[in-house]
């Protein structure tokens, strides 16, 4: 009888890590598919806010006046426009490229919300939505890596 126990001993020991292994999986996976909801709610959010200023939004044109060396290597242009109502705003992008983007003097189209002409932006595919569709690419790569990783714990 204690010859049995033996043997069943490192069976039921390497059952036990299989199933260990199958929760972690599981467990990282849910980690991740609540990591792709978050994510694809502030893609969502972005997208909102970006339509409803376009809907909403004032548009001017404006002039590169800087290009704002950020760290050692990327560049943030800094832009003047003047409102509807005269008054002259400068802003700085919330976004910086190397090489950079533009030049100093270059005219771009501003878009801005009249109650806060401080937060203009300057109107463009890139500069408008590349914030949205990062965060969709990143929620869609945790949505599938949640997925695969639950399934991997399912079929053991």
């Amino acid at each position: 009888m204690g010859e049995s126990r033996r043997k069943a001993e490192p069976a039921r020991l390497e059952a036990g890590r299989a199933w260990t292994g199958r929760l972690l999986f599981w467990r990282v996976g849910c980690l991740f598919g609540i990591a792709a909801v978050v994510l694809a709610t502030a893609c969502f959010l972005s997208y909102r806010e970006n339509r409803r200023l376009q809907a909403l939004a004032d548009h001017a044109a404006g002039r590169v006046v800087e290009m704002r060396r950020d760290g050692d290597s990327t560049y943030r242009p800094v832009v003047s426009f003047r409102t509807a109502q005269g008054q002259t705003v400068t802003f700085a992008t919330s976004w910086a490229t190397n090489p950079p983007a533009y030049r100093v003097g270059d005219p771009v189209s501003v878009i801005y919300d009249a109650a806060a002409p401080e937060q203009a932006r300057i109107d463009g595919f890139f500069p408008f939505w590349a914030s949205t569709l990062i965060l969709a690419f990143v929620a869609a790569v945790f949505g599938l890596l949640s997925a695969i990783l639950m399934i991997v714990a399912k079929r053991g």
